[in-house]
């Protein structure tokens, strides 16, 4: 039994690995995971883009294995700084494997970040600030506009302040996703991450898998 973690700047995601199925999945807010983390074990695979947890995790399991780019992985990586590369983009762009040897990653969390794979090459993709991003960033650097709810609205005209907020955020996510969609047309493209089953559904393609990040674990477990 392999412990997957996936630690996210606002959850640290956990399941467990038996070598054919995905086994209690639990959440826990980051911030809790820095006071005490509740999972040991014998062997974990971690994607972490919080270093500051590395140390909590390397106490929890006795064997550790970080995802990075210097590690045997089932796809090469094509980036000009690959030391600097994710570790969750990096497990994602294993994960679309299980789709085929290219596709495009919708990551959609914290932030959202596309990401595409041509023949088991990751190639590089996109960043953009995730929906809580964009509306906090409105909130501060106006002095009338409202900090809004998290959550999409892609029907036009906005009929209030916050409303124009909300379409405005989801109709830049969208277009930007689908300007990626149609230069890279004809792969599959898997979207993940919270936010991610709700701009598949405004962009009406695609797959929605929420754990492809530990697929692409699995994966790389696998490589080794």
């Amino acid at each position: 039994m392999v412990a997957l973690i996936d630690a996210g700047n606002s959850f640290v995601k956990v399941v467990f690995w038996n070598g054919k199925t995905f086994e209690n999945a639990i959440q826990i807010p980051t911030g809790e995971v820095r006071k005490f983390f509740p999972v040991k074990g014998e062997s974990a695979v971690i994607s972490s883009v919080v270093p500051s947890l590395n140390e909590t995790f390397k106490k929890a399991f006795k064997k550790t294995t970080f995802v990075n780019a210097r590690i045997p992985l089932p796809v090469k990586i094509d980036y000009k700084n690959p030391e600097r590369l994710g570790a969750d983009r990096i497990a994602l762009a294993c994960g679309i494997l299980d789709y085929g040897n290219s596709g495009i990653v919708v990551s959609a969390g914290t932030t959202v970040v596309v990401d595409i794979v041509i023949e088991k090459t990751f190639i590089g993709g996109i960043i953009l600030p995730g929906v809580k991003a964009i509306h906090r960033a409105l909130n501060l650097v106006t002095e009338q506009l409202p900090e809004v709810e998290n959550r999409f609205i892609d029907k036009l005209p906005g009929k209030s302040t916050a409303e124009c907020i909300k379409v405005g955020t989801a109709l830049a996510l969208k277009g930007a996703v689908k300007e990626v969609m149609e230069k890279y047309s004809g792969l599959p493209v898997v979207f993940t991450g919270g936010y991610g089953n709700i701009l598949k559904e405004m962009i009406g393609k695609g797959t929605y898998d929420p754990f492809l990040i530990f697929k692409g674990m699995v994966k790389i477990v696998k490589e080794k």
